[in-house]
């Protein structure tokens, strides 16, 4: 291990120049490649990882600006199939919008709390249930919110179902690590509800250039079990593939895409093929549904799409 360290600091090292130029003044080049090491240190798996994959990594946090150490909670290095990969914290996403002036606040929604919410307005109530018979920890999570505001700009508000994220949790390739923090019921969990809720917010706009590569590269690892990494030039690379953030790369069929998103946005688009499509096409597009989405949606759901796809066939009536 020791060896193995000293030459990732070394080729770290190497590259202290353009670490310098993409960190610029947020943080010293050193201090990044100091966090990476500790991270390193903290992980030894990550030592047997690809070089370039840890290379490509530190510089992600880099032009991000956001430590690794594994405490500050901003962002984490992850050994993932023999190559590391950045993991973006709750915390690094609250950072990144703080820099430009927006606040992000979020929290999971637990039963008894009172909670109500309008999209369209922007605005969000949530008090939770302090009940002091009840473990407030106990209390089964219903809902993950996030909403971004400020002075100059409406603010945003994004909601998550617990269908929603449990179906992030079973896409997530680091949630079948023992050691995840998906799998903690007490910290990890909330903490990674709460985190794809703010992620999220990026979908409805684009909050800043860097908040949007990190939740586009986030989106992609946790949501798509893909790996990718940022550019010096702020271009993000999924696959190999140059992405702009909001765009998840190659478009697949429809079928496919409805396995890759949210219960109520999978819904929608059943509904659509449903309706455009009909009865086979329908069929196809559930058969390839994972088993663990399918008992989500429920039997009801699936006998009212084939009611819908069975009125939308030609000769129907």
């Amino acid at each position: 291990m020791s060896t193995d360290l000293a030459l990732i600091e070394r080729e770290l090292t190497i590259r202290t120049p353009q670490f310098a130029d993409v960190c610029r003044d947020i943080m010293p080049a050193e201090r990044l490649i100091r966090t990476v090491l500790i991270s390193i240190e903290r992980t030894p798996a990550i030592a047997n990882c690809t070089q370039q994959s840890i290379m490509n990594a530190a510089m992600t946090a880099g032009v991000l600006g956001l430590e690794v150490d594994g405490v500050s909670g901003q962002a984490f290095l992850i050994p993932f199939a023999g190559r590391a990969q950045l993991v973006i914290g709750y915390k690094g996403f609250n950072t990144l919008a703080a820099r430009a002036g927006i606040t992000i606040t979020g929290e999971v929604v637990r039963q008894g709390d009172a909670f109500d919410y309008d999209l369209g307005e922007g605005w969000i109530k949530h008090k939770p249930s302090l009940e002091p018979w009840k473990n407030r920890d106990d209390r089964r999570i219903i809902a993950a919110w996030a909403k971004a505001s400020a002075h100059d700009r409406p603010p945003i508000v994004t909601i998550l179902s617990a269908s929603d994220i449990l179906a992030t949790k079973e896409k997530s390739p680091g949630a079948k690590r023992s050691d995840s923090p998906w799998n903690n019921p007490d910290i990890g969990y909330p903490a990674m509800a709460s985190k794809t809720a703010k992620r999220r917010l990026s979908r409805s706009t684009p909050l800043t250039v860097h908040y949007g590569l990190a939740a586009a590269l986030d989106e992609a690892v946790e949501e798509r079990g893909r790996r990718g990494y940022i550019t010096p030039e702020r271009r993000l690379m999924i696959d190999g593939e140059a992405i702009t953030p909001g765009d998840p790369g190659p478009a697949p069929e429809a079928e496919a895409l409805i396995t890759r998103q949210s219960p109520s946005d999978i819904l929608d688009n059943l509904e659509e093929i449903a309706r455009t499509e009909g009865v086979d096409a329908l069929g196809k597009a559930w058969t390839k549904l994972e088993t663990n989405i399918q008992k989500t949606l429920g039997q009801d759901e699936k006998r009212r799409l084939y009611s819908i796809a069975k009125e939308a066939e030609p000769d129907a009536g």
